[in-house]
């Protein structure tokens, strides 16, 4: 059994044989499998931008997979999600962004909905009709990085790079402009709005506008905003004046400004703030420094004197009308017993000083005081009969007999004598004419021309019927052969008294009545004559010229 055991095994020789390529190729693919895997992955995380949060009031337009994110037309990215907000207030919109866009994303960086849009500024977004909406925005500068954002409804006023300066505005205003209406200097379009809201706190307007470069410079510390708001029609004693802005302006308004650079004005800042005026003329009498006021008492109707009317000395304008009344506490508790309506006047020596150097106030309240002295007044006048506006007239006439107040002094101003004046003088005028003239006793008037004019034509009647009759009897031909007949009986004593002696009392007596006779002929000859032309002589004046029938007016 042992031999058995001892008993050796026999050994089998090792043989070698060569490995097949085939086989050796398949554990290669795993690895470059591997490889391209990997390169891949770092090409996507390398490519790959950063996630955003979008923040919007309503996903309108939006749609995941489809709506893409647009920088200068450029996609860079596109919209993964979309859910509800928590608080409910909008919905918050996912999006991937690729590695590019990844140094835009800054605490600066405006987003905006681009979609078909029609405004002030034209038509925008057409593009969209087809395509889709999309998001843009424009790469912010500043330094914090940030991955939320609001997304506004309307595009940024400034582009990219886009150079310029920001102001905010402030003013009680009636009414709000939209965002990108346009802001004017001397008509010409210098800026923008950007943004536009009202506070119900203190009921003021904020503005932000934008004003691009280099129109910025127009910018000064002493620039006066006031709103024009579209169609302005200006009515004045010269007529009426129709402004029309260029037609954005016309459309939705706009913010103009002027600026006077004066030696103390500066450049502006980022950010300055500047108040907003109403309107234009509300900017033209803004009170200065030197501004002086007064008050006058009217006991006449002061309808249609409006604040800001003009106030006048010999038709040059030296200042406005400020308040319309002007009653102190209480005292228009006495309106009814004393009748006199207070008005303040503001007098700005600046329109005085034409062509001519500038003066202290001191100097305009001496020069002004010295005219009430002299007799200066106020008088209510028509600057517009066509729209009824008023003026305040400084007239210092001679011999005016002018009305002042008991005091000097009313609401810390002095008092300024006034007249009755203007077209309400002289409507009284004519009222109390009209009342005289009623006075009078017209109806005994009238009865006695209307007995007068019978009385003249009863008389007219009377010469009539005599002209008839004369007439008649000098058409007669008995009265027109009484000349003939009155020659033949001449003749015939010519004849008889042939045979007297020249030298015998008969023939001198006859002579002398022939003579006479003779010489009444030659006198009644002239008339016989103008009966014969003008058989109505004999009662009227042939001397005077028959009036000639004046034409209808």
């Amino acid at each position: 059994m042992n031999d058995k055991a001892n008993k050796a095994v026999p050994v089998k020789t090792a043989r070698t044989r060569k490995t097949n390529v085939f086989t050796s190729v398949v554990w290669i693919v795993p690895l470059i499998a591997l490889a391209a895997g990997g390169w891949l992955a770092v090409k996507h995380i390398r490519n790959t931008g950063p996630k955003i949060t979008l923040l919007m009031d309503s996903a309108e337009g939006i749609e995941v997979n489809n709506t893409v994110i647009k920088v200068l037309s450029v996609d860079v990215g596109r919209v993964t999600k979309i859910k509800l907000r928590e608080d409910r207030k909008g919905v918050e919109v996912t999006a991937q962004l690729n590695a590019d866009a990844k140094e835009m994303m800054r605490s600066d960086t405006q987003f905006w909905v681009v979609k078909p849009r029609i405004d002030q500024s034209g038509v925008t977004g057409l593009g969209t009709l087809l395509s889709g909406s999309y998001i843009a925005f424009t790469p912010g500068t500043g330094e914090a990085v940030k991955d939320v954002f609001e997304v506004q409804d309307i595009p940024p006023i400034a582009a990219i790079g886009q150079s310029g300066v920001r102001l905010k505005l402030v003013g009680k205003n009636d009414k709000i402009l939209g965002v990108g209406s346009p802001v004017l200097y001397e008509n010409f379009m210098v800026g923008q709005i950007e943004s536009a809201r009202f506070e119900p706190s203190d009921q003021t307007v904020h503005y932000t506008i934008f004003i691009q470069s280099p129109n910025d410079k127009l910018i000064r510390s002493d620039s006066r905003f006031w709103l024009d708001s579209g169609l302005s029609v200006e009515t004045s004693g010269s007529g009426i004046q129709l402004n029309s802005p260029p037609l954005p302006a016309l459309l939705s308004g706009a913010i103009s400004f002027d600026s006077n650079p004066k030696a103390d004005s500066r450049q502006v800042e980022n950010e300055a703030q500047f108040t907003l005026y109403g309107s234009r003329s509300e900017v033209v009498n803004l009170p200065d420094e030197r501004s002086l006021y007064y008050t006058a008492f009217f006991k006449q109707s002061v309808r249609g004197l409006a604040v800001g009317a003009p106030v006048e000395y010999k038709g040059i304008n030296v200042g406005v009308v400020s308040d319309v009344p002007y009653f102190e506490r209480n005292a228009s508790l006495k309106l009814f017993s004393d009748g006199m309506v207070p008005v303040r006047i503001r007098i700005e020596p600046s329109r005085l000083e034409i062509n001519a150097e500038t003066q202290s106030k001191a100097h305009w309240e001496q020069q002004f005081q010295t005219a009430l002295n002299r007799g200066l007044s106020a008088v209510i006048a028509s600057n517009n009969l066509l729209t009824g506006s008023k003026m305040i007239e400084l007239t210092d006439h001679a011999g005016a007999s002018p009305k002042l107040k008991p005091y000097g002094v009313y609401g810390g101003h002095t008092v300024i004598a006034t007249q009755n004046g203007g077209l309400d003088d002289l409507q009284a005028q004519l009222g109390d004419l009209l009342a005289k003239f009623n006075k009078l006793p017209l109806e005994q008037t009238v009865a006695g021309l209307n007995g007068s004019l019978a009385e003249l034509k009863n008389t007219l009647k009377s010469a009539d019927t005599t002209l008839r009759s004369v007439n008649t009897l000098v058409s007669r031909p008995q009265t027109q052969n009484i000349p003939n007949e009155l020659n033949q009986t001449l003749k015939e004593l010519r004849q008889t008294l042939q045979g007297v002696s020249p030298q015998s009392p008969v023939y001198r007596d006859v002579q002398n009545t022939l003579n006479s006779l003779d010489k009444t002929l030659q006198d009644v000859q002239p008339l016989v004559n103008t009966l014969k032309e003008k058989p109505n002589a004999l009662i009227f004046n042939s001397r005077i010229q028959d009036p000639i029938p004046k034409g209808s007016r």
